[in-house]
């Protein structure tokens, strides 16, 4: 019996990870993979080849999907591809020594992200969005909403970095008083939260 039962277990967590044909179903999207981006591991969302290519629906947030990639871009460009609307952007990868683009855009109701190696949209990556059902976002919606998404990554990162540095001034007023020494590490740390969230309440 425990023979089954672990036999079940193993057959359920293998099928979470299909590992992909030429045609895959990432969310609603029908993709037809060249050879080259092949063999990957494919969940309802996403489809990834090792680190070099993938494709995800990011319906669920747009915002932390394209800020990091927007706030880093060495180039970007708007343009539509058989009635997609389409955000490109690139830049230099130094681990790999080579450039990394992402491409987002609109399919059906969706929003997906098509990133690989490289600073063009060759034909592959431009007949993979082709190929997906048209956008049923307008073109002014779906670029308004990526912008509006870029706003919020960034308005996120800065008041992160405005609590670590409000942190950090706290830390340096405690650690000037006299009686830091007798004070725990925790106590410390509770002290200047303390601190820092009743300013901000």
């Amino acid at each position: 019996m425990k023979r089954i039962m672990v036999a079940l277990t193993l057959t359920i967590l293998l099928m979470s990870f299909v590992y992909a044909g030429s045609n895959v179903k990432v969310n609603d999207a029908e993709f037809s993979l060249p050879p080259k981006y092949q063999g990957g591991e494919l969940d309802n969302n996403s489809y990834r080849l090792n680190n070099t290519f993938s494709i995800r629906c990011i319906d669920e947030n747009v915002a932390s999907a394209i800020g990091l990639w927007a706030s880093e871009k060495e180039f970007e460009e708007d343009l539509d591809i058989s009635n997609h609307p389409v955000r490109h952007f690139y830049q230099h990868n130094p681990y790999v020594n080579d450039y990394h683009s992402h491409a987002y855009f609109a399919s059906g109701k969706s929003v997906y992200e098509i990133a690989w190696t490289g600073k063009e949209i060759n034909r592959d990556i431009e007949n993979l969005i082709k190929n997906t059902s048209p956008s049923e976002i307008s073109e002014d919606a779906f670029y308004n909403a990526l912008d509006k998404s870029i706003d919020i990554y960034k308005e996120q990162k800065i008041n992160q970095l405005n609590q670590d540095e409000e942190y950090n001034y706290q830390e340096s007023k405690y650690q000037s008083k006299l009686h830091e020494q007798q004070t725990s590490d925790n106590s410390r740390f509770n002290q200047i939260l303390l601190t820092y969230y009743n300013k901000h309440l």
